[in-house]
């Protein structure tokens, strides 16, 4: 009886909300809710929308629905946000807030399918094109990381250095023997890296995409994304920030690494070339991509989970899954990555000569 009631509660809130819209609520369900964002399927007399509440500051759902609309706008295929009666983009409470879009159904985008991740590289090319020009509304709470690779550089590789000393502590535990195998290496080529950033094209690079406005997704996963009519579909914004576009492609790169448990640099040089033939890279930018690959991103990112337990429900065998699957990743991309201008004349055949 207390369930029952506790659910009455939160559909009556959930109401109160979509009363702000307008539109006629016909049904609600709850659709999904983890890591800080629950989400309503709404059944109305416009179709079937979706009611996404994220714990974040209003003013920074403020400034990732000023960018939803302006991709929007510019003709990107991306779920319509629905603007409440008074004609807002969302609607802030606290510290949590909310936004309404366009419900679509559509086909799964597969990591293992090369087809759609062609589709997808063309798709992350469209997305970079045409955030450029953004203008956030007064208000919002904007998110920079251009400039401040250096500063995120030094931070990993401080944690790092202080994982170590903790690990040489636990010399019985399988995951910390593992890890103090690979860490100088990592170290070593964080420290390279360190160095590459300070490189012309970078600052180049950064003032270009800060003068043109335009931003990068952050983490463009597959489970946010749909094929409809054969073609890839953005369901939801998840976030923005303004950044280099290889962000974007680096961490997109190592998602679809990370299925492959191995650096594919057949596919790897597929995918690039796919979103080169859209948005052209220079040498330069490629540069900088290759810094970022080099970077021990994911090795890092694993270390920094297990130590921290933030992965409450992973168990230790996961764990040293994880890190056994990544140092893979680390260590077989290198050839990748120390092979340059032969994979950027493999990206570069059948697609545009960018501006080098």
């Amino acid at each position: 009886m207390e369930l029952s009631g506790e659910l009455e509660d939160v559909d009556q809130y959930v109401r109160r909300v979509l009363a702000y819209y307008p539109i006629d609520v016909k049904g609600l369900k709850l659709k999904s809710s983890k890591s800080g964002r629950t989400k309503w399927l709404v059944d109305s007399d416009q179709g079937k929308m979706v009611l996404k509440q994220t714990i974040m500051p209003p003013g920074r759902m403020l400034f990732i629905s000023n960018a939803h609309l302006h991709l929007q706008n510019n003709g990107l295929p991306i779920a319509k946000i629905i603007r409440t009666k008074g004609g807002g983009l969302c609607i802030g409470a606290e510290d949590h807030a909310f936004i309404l879009y366009e419900h679509h159904e559509g086909k799964e985008v597969l990591y293992y399918d090369q087809n759609h991740l062609t589709k997808m590289m063309e798709f992350m090319a469209d997305f970079h094109i045409k955030s450029a020009g953004f203008e956030p509304f007064e208000g919002s709470k904007k998110r920079r990381r251009a400039g401040k690779w250096e500063k995120l550089y030094r931070w990993k590789l401080q944690e790092l250095e202080g994982f170590k000393k903790l690990a040489l502590n636990h010399q019985t535990d399988p995951f910390s023997i593992l890890f103090l195998q690979h860490v100088d290496q990592m170290l070593e080529l964080g420290s390279q890296c360190l160095k590459e950033i300070k490189q012309p094209e970078f600052e180049n690079w950064t003032t270009q995409v800060l003068e043109s406005k335009t931003f990068c997704q952050q983490d463009f996963t597959l489970a946010r994304m749909i094929l409809k009519d054969d073609e890839v579909f953005m369901s939801e914004l998840h976030s923005v920030n303004h950044d280099l576009p290889s962000r974007d492609l680096r961490i997109f790169l190592s998602k679809v690494m990370k299925k492959q448990h191995v650096w594919d640099s057949n596919l790897c040089c597929e995918m690039l070339r796919a979103y080169d033939r859209k948005h052209p890279l220079t040498k330069e930018n490629y540069k900088v991509l290759w810094t970022d690959l080099k970077f021990p991103h994911l090795f890092s990112s694993i270390i920094h989970k297990y130590y921290l337990s933030q992965k409450k429900a992973w168990s230790d065998e996961k764990y040293l899954a994880a890190l056994k699957n990544t140092i893979s990743i680390e260590t077989t991309k290198m050839d990748f990555i120390n092979n340059f201008d032969e994979m950027i004349e493999r990206i570069k055949q059948g697609g545009e000569s960018g501006n080098e």
